[in-house]
């Protein structure tokens, strides 16, 4: 969304349904965590400090509603 919002290309190209990539990565043996909102980093702050068995992986869930500002920035005019 960041190579196209900004310089008003169709979103529709690079938007995704809805996964549970999460899902598909505890069958591949990580611990997984989905995050939609701050309070769902605290799974990954009881990982960080707790024991550990298996990598973890973070589904962090964006919408462009709420896009990352920077990276838009970043890459408009590319």
């Amino acid at each position: 969304m960041h190579h196209f919002g900004p310089d008003g290309h169709p979103l529709g190209l690079v938007e995704f349904p809805p996964t549970d990539i999460a899902a598909v990565a505890r069958g591949y043996g990580f611990e997984a965590v989905t995050v939609h909102t701050r309070a769902d980093l605290k799974a990954v702050e009881d990982w960080v400090t707790g024991p550990r068995s298996a990598p973890l992986l973070i589904d962090a869930k964006v919408v462009r509603e709420h896009g990352a500002w920077w990276l838009e920035e970043a890459f408009r005019g590319h």
